[in-house]
């Protein structure tokens, strides 16, 4: 089996007891990129990509489907783009990904400037508190927001 079909683990790791997945699709070794690097990510309902940052790497995080919020800085600032959204995180930012479902999966492709896809990921533990703490909150809100949104959809018919 080719790397460009096998899921790996990130080497960014997990926060305990998630499985989010990133499939290196453009690396070195199976196309011959000099600075560049994608793959796709997939990450189950209630999962999160941990706290992790890269020295030199941009990355650009294309979010296809599912219901996603982006952590980012030492304080965890959560942005929430939507399917169709682009999100670029610049060399050095902390950042995490949150899948806000508890039950559907998140599926975005990620661009990297290292063109081994994952050899720039250092993960940011002192972080996992600071997202960890958030996480409640933001699926409230969100299981809140669907809510609402079904019951006035319901309301209109």
């Amino acid at each position: 089996m080719d790397t460009t079909t096998s899921p790996l683990p990130s080497a960014a790791g997990n926060l305990a007891g998630e499985d989010e997945t990133l499939k290196p699709i453009l690396r070195t070794g199976i196309v011959p990129t000099r600075a560049l690097s994608g793959g796709r990510m997939h990450l189950p309902g209630a999962t999160t990509l941990a706290p992790q940052r890269h020295d030199t790497t941009e990355t650009v995080i294309a979010v296809i489907s599912g219901h996603v919020a982006v952590l980012s800085g030492n304080a965890m600032q959560p942005f929430h783009p939507r399917a169709g959204d682009m999100i670029y995180i610049p060399p050095t930012l902390p950042y995490a990904v949150v899948n806000l479902s508890n039950n559907a999966s998140v599926l975005a492709l990620v661009f990297r400037t290292d063109p081994g896809f994952d050899t720039d990921v250092h993960r940011i533990p002192e972080l996992d508190h600071t997202a960890r703490d958030q996480i409640p909150d933001l699926r409230r809100t969100h299981h809140k927001a669907l809510l609402t949104r079904r019951s006035s959809r319901a309301h209109h018919t």
